[in-house]
């Protein structure tokens, strides 16, 4: 504990600092969650949250819990569809600031979206697809899965520096700013057992909204964890998608899927459950996916939303589920999970340890 103590100090003396937002899988339990066994991660999470830097509450029984650790800031930042590369540095159009309302293409290739439906997209959904207005069109989620990433499983804080747009990952003895998740995150059984073959549920939660959608995928343990790994094993979504919140209450509903102009091509991606709804500035989005409660201040950090919002809802998991391939082999794997946003040019990862059964 002793060595812990500087590290909490820190904490305690320059606080918290306020970035624009992130999501990570809750179940299974990624390794990005590496910090959960200190504080301030182990002690519960403080209500209210002393600003969102460094936390990535997730409903756990009647209460929320701090035992993601920062797994919530572990990403990619400035990444266009079609590029390259990611410049680790832009996050992308912002419509209410006239030096960023523009479309950002990070590497200047003018890449073709290929997510032009307005009922596939998840911010500024009335504008013409590829139009001036059209400002999130060079986003991952634009073309799910043809952005690069710095890093499969994230980088801590999404730059190699703290500051910009990026996060302000909090050194502690597990990690720090710029470490790359495949590299710094060992191995960490997680308990769950899955049959090839079989269907399984998986679970995330949104710390703040970026809209966009998401994929699961699998890479062997023993390979190094890369894109070209996850990408050869992309796993289906089956039946309906559900909200499950903190007191219990769980609703099922129909998930938009996406598998066309996808990579790897025909792969299939789930849209963003959760509408962002602060219209002001990221203009029209979808509605709610349950009965949401009128007024509850979608951009308020602790708002009253149900299901819909810029940050949270933070007592919400989105639950999903997979269809494992019937040909897996046994053996240890990684489950991995990339959040294409469409608000910003980012990517969320996370990387979570599972076994395979016959």
């Amino acid at each position: 504990m002793e060595s812990l103590l500087p590290f909490v100090l820190s904490l305690l003396l320059f606080g918290f600092s306020t970035v624009s937002g992130h999501g990570a899988v809750v179940f299974p339990p990624p390794r990005n969650a590496v910090d959960h066994d200190i504080p301030p991660w182990s002690d519960g999470v403080p209500n209210p949250i002393p600003g969102v830097d460094a936390w990535c509450p997730f409903a756990n029984g009647s209460t929320l819990s701090g035992s993601n650790g920062q797994a919530c800031f572990w990403f990619s930042n400035g990444c266009s569809i079609g590029c390259p590369e990611c410049d680790g540095k832009t996050r992308g159009p912002i419509p209410n600031e006239p030096q960023f309302a523009h479309k950002m293409d990070v590497c200047g290739l003018n890449f073709t979206a290929t997510v032009c439906d307005p009922k596939m997209r998840t911010v500024n959904t009335g504008a013409e697809c590829g139009a001036e207005d059209d400002f999130y069109y060079y986003s991952p989620w634009r073309a799910p899965g043809s952005s690069p990433v710095l890093n499969a499983c994230g980088m801590a804080g999404g730059t190699p520096s703290s500051g910009g747009y990026g996060a302000q990952y909090k050194t502690t003895p597990h990690a720090k700013q710029g470490d790359l998740g495949s590299i710094t995150l060992k191995k960490t059984p997680s308990g769950t057992v899955w049959k090839a073959g079989s269907e399984v549920e998986v679970g995330w939660t949104i710390q703040a909204n970026h809209g966009g959608g998401y994929q699961y995928r699998l890479c062997p343990n023993s390979e190094a964890l890369t894109e070209e790994c996850f990408q050869r094993t992309p796993l289906a979504f089956k039946g309906m998608q559900s909200f499950r919140w903190a007191d219990g209450v769980q609703i099922d509903f129909n998930g938009t899927y996406v598998s066309e102009g996808t990579t790897p091509q025909g792969s299939m991606w789930a849209m963003n459950p959760i509408p962002r709804n602060d219209t002001s500035q990221t203009g029209q989005s979808f509605q709610p996916r349950c009965e949401e409660r009128p007024d509850c201040g979608s951009t308020m950090v602790m708002s009253d939303c149900l299901c819909s919002g810029m940050w949270g809802p933070y007592d919400l998991q989105i639950i999903d589920t997979l269809q494992l391939p019937g040909a897996l082999a046994p053996g240890d794997y990684v489950l991995g999970w990339r959040w294409d946003c469409e608000e910003s040019t980012q990517i969320w990862s996370s990387c979570s340890d599972v076994t395979i059964v016959s």
